[in-house]
């Protein structure tokens, strides 16, 4: 079933707003309600995780709430629908709608919506409502580049003591990439997300994964991206020295190459046995042994996890 496209068409007509919140207001008995109706109208397409793509032309619906922040789909999933030939009342339509807002997609991440796979972003990358920032430096970005995407170097971004997105782009659903390490695109991540901005994701796997799928790159310059794409503004998220958690700190040693492969970020349980065996045991106070990376990529990891983050100095993560 092609959930999204008739969902939207629907929704509109309706007038009818969702937003990512709806799963925490329906009952256990809607959700499962919900999950039935996905079994057996939407799974055959989208797969039990949402993330299936082997039918031509489906969108993953695995992180589905960042893509609320996309005015074309406010309206995603009206009370009322039409769908493989029924009709779906309102409180069909709610759970429905519920449910796919809990799927995880196929990494099974708690939070799937800051993790975008190639064939997503394919799809989604030329609508206006998007931006797709290339964080490498302006040598490789001049070699090759995802087609309208906008060059924001490290060196650029240093400049800016407090760098937030420009005021026009403020309701664009950003995606950022690398190399495909992750370690640029997560401390881009970090500076949105703390600067505000919460619709705002990493392309697994970066260019590396992206021209290795054999998607379509260029080297010209797209003429409708904005000029200006950060600013000098003022820093609304969280604290810098947070308070401390009650335990002492712990010494967490991450290495990123178990973390980030060739097909990017590995899924769920592999990312949590490794945490755990590098000496994560739930929230608390962390000190980044030596060896890891810098706090940027392991802050990103834990929110993909479901973790709440705050950073206490260049190598202390605090867990909640």
């Amino acid at each position: 079933m092609l959930t999204m496209a008739i969902l939207l068409v629907a929704g509109a007509a309706q007038g009818w707003i969702l937003d990512p919140g709806l799963p925490s207001r329906l009952s256990e008995s809607d959700l499962a309600r919900g999950k039935a109706l996905y079994a057996a109208y939407c799974q055959r397409c989208h797969g039990a995780d949402g993330d299936d793509t082997r039918v031509e032309g489906i969108t993953p619906l695995g992180g589905l709430s960042l893509r609320l922040g996309d005015p074309r789909n406010r309206n995603f999933g009206g009370p009322s629908f039409r769908a493989r030939g029924r009709i779906y009342p309102p409180e069909e339509a709610s759970a429905l709608m519920g449910y796919i807002l809990t799927l995880r997609g196929e990494k099974g991440f708690a939070r799937p919506d800051a993790l975008v796979s190639p064939h997503l972003l394919d799809r989604k990358r030329a609508r206006r409502t998007y931006i797709v920032i290339d964080v490498r430096s302006a040598a490789e970005f001049r070699k090759g580049h995802l087609g309208n995407s906008v060059n924001v170097p490290q060196r650029t971004l240093a400049a800016l003591g407090r760098p937030t997105l420009a005021p026009e782009l403020a309701r664009r659903v950003v995606v950022l990439y690398d190399d495909g390490s992750g370690l640029q695109a997560a401390k881009v991540w970090r500076t949105l997300v703390h600067s505000g901005h919460q619709s705002v994701a990493i392309l697994d796997g970066g260019f590396k994964r992206w021209v290795a799928e054999d998607r379509e790159i260029t080297t010209a310059v797209s003429s409708s991206l904005p000029p200006r794409v950060f600013i000098e503004g003022a820093h609304t998220g969280q604290p810098s020295h947070p308070a401390d958690p009650a335990r002492p700190s712990v010494t967490l040693r991450l290495d990123r190459r178990t973390m980030v492969t060739e097909r990017g970020f590995v899924n769920a349980s592999e990312m949590t046995r490794h945490l755990q065996v590098g000496g994560f045991g739930g929230p608390g106070l962390y000190r980044l042994g030596a060896g890891s990376d810098l706090a940027d990529l392991p802050a990103f990891v834990l929110h993909l996890l479901g973790y709440s983050i705050d950073q206490r100095g260049i190598d202390e993560l605090v867990v909640r």
